[in-house]
């Protein structure tokens, strides 16, 4: 299966579920690196396709596990201490990590399995954000396209050993 149609499929299902999305992309890594990545507008979501650990059901037919990782970027507020200003606003930021798996939970791209929520990891805080991440697993189908195979055409040889019988 080609990797673009599970990509896509999941960046438009990912502004459906959460309008409020400046940024979508793959996961490249692009936050670990701000310098050499130009400014990304938070609110962002990146989507990591991850390995497939392939099973052969039949010639040329294999069915795969995979997890895909949903990192999502919110504006990092202020501090969350009792009578921190924005305190409240800072606190009611853990909530869209329940945005991802409303959004993606159960969502099936033609070919995969309905993803099924497997990890939720702690949030990450950065210098000017806070990321959730949320594992999902899913299955996909895998049909080798043999466009090469040549099947050959049979040549019967017909032959008659009959004497003309009368009737």
């Amino acid at each position: 299966m080609k990797r673009s149609k599970i990509y896509k499929p999941l960046r438009d299902q990912a502004i459906i579920g959460m309008p409020y999305l400046q940024f979508r992309d793959l996961q490249k890594g692009q936050m670990n690196k701000p310098r050499e990545n130009y400014p990304i507008p938070l609110p962002a979501l990146f989507i990591e396709i991850g390995d497939v650990r392939f099973s052969n059901l039949l010639e040329h037919q294999q069915k795969g596990d995979v997890v895909i990782s949903i990192y999502l970027y919110m504006d990092m507020v202020t501090d969350s201490f009792d009578t921190a200003e924005l305190e409240n606003e800072t606190i009611e930021l853990l909530d869209h990590m329940d945005d991802v798996f409303q959004t993606f939970e159960g969502f099936a791209v033609p070919g995969l399995t309905p993803l099924v929520r497997q990890t939720e990891y702690r949030p990450q805080y950065g210098t000017r954000f806070i990321m959730f991440r949320v594992d999902f697993t899913t299955t996909l189908d895998s049909d080798k396209v043999n466009d090469n195979t040549i099947i050959p055409k049979p040549e019967p040889e017909i032959s008659s050993n009959s004497k003309g019988y009368k009737f």
